[in-house]
């Protein structure tokens, strides 16, 4: 059996190369199973993700106990939708908290809260117990999604607008930051899809090219060095690093719309889709 950790910090960064200082590569997500490829030096990991994206991160961001994530592994576990939530130490949102845990995050489901939208008991990696709204936890996928593809491709256009109005950070895959394959990545990932990382269509994922005139909601554009979700209707939302808008808005492929951008209207290289 391979080597495995469990990712421990909210936000774990995951480099380039396995030295400093740092060159942005993804982010991990607490609680997220990675798989151990090598040991170098420094205290860093080459790693593989649950969505087979092989980078590289450091020891202090690790559980290097198996034990411990194969308990993890067979634990009831739900995933954090809200953009950050509380570990709280009791049922309370007056105390103090254990961590603070961001969109993507999964906990272990202990108990649901004895009121109505209270505080379900969770677990942390670990064995720390602690309270988190329980409007806060939805399901965790370790499986592809059982969703039809209307109702798939709806909730994937849902999750990428959770982000709306969130920075431009490149590598990043969280409320915190996020870079435009960390947008439409985050937003499978949370529906159990499990997309390449970069701006690629690349042979052995889930995407493949398909007619533009048969694009609808959920589908994925792509550009030079950038990819975009179409969500209907000409319009698509995105992560950009362009001046006036550093970070998550919507555009429109029409020209005379408002929102219209000429550059990426005329700049579509491919149209991908996982349907």
């Amino acid at each position: 059996m391979e080597k495995r950790a469990l990712v421990i910090s909210p936000i774990a960064p995951y480099y380039v190369k396995p030295s400093l200082p740092p060159d942005p590569d993804d982010e991990g997500w607490y609680g997220q199973i990675v798989e151990i490829l090598e040991q170098e030096q420094d205290g860093f990991y080459k790693i593989r993700t649950p969505y087979r994206y092989e980078t590289y991160v450091h020891e202090s961001h690790l559980c290097l106990d198996e034990a411990e994530v194969e308990r993890w592994e067979k634990a009831d576990l739900r995933r954090v939708w809200a953009a950050w939530a509380d570990v709280q130490v009791t049922d309370g949102a007056t105390h103090p908290y254990h961590i603070c845990l961001c969109r993507g995050a999964v906990v272990e489901y202990v108990a649901p809260p004895e009121k109505p939208q209270g505080w379900a008991k969770v677990r942390l990696i670990g064995g720390v117990e602690g309270y988190v709204r329980e409007g806060f936890l939805g399901r965790f996928y370790d499986d592809e999604p059982s969703a039809g593809e209307e109702e798939l491709r709806n909730s994937v256009v849902e999750a990428a607008k959770l982000y709306m109005g969130v920075q431009y950070r490149w590598g990043g895959k969280t409320p915190q930051g996020i870079d435009c394959s960390g947008l439409v990545g985050a937003a499978y990932l949370l529906n159990g899809v499990k997309l390449y990382r970069n701006a690629d269509i690349k042979e052995g994922f889930p995407v493949h090219e398909i007619d533009r005139a048969k694009m609808k909601k959920g589908d994925l554009l792509f550009f030079k060095g950038h990819v975009a979700m179409y969500i209907g209707d000409g319009m698509y939302i995105h992560s950009t690093s362009r001046a006036g808008s550093d970070g998550v808005v919507l555009n429109s492929l029409c020209p005379g719309h408002p929102l219209y951008r000429d550059d990426l209207a005329k700049g579509v290289l491919a149209v991908g889709s996982i349907f």
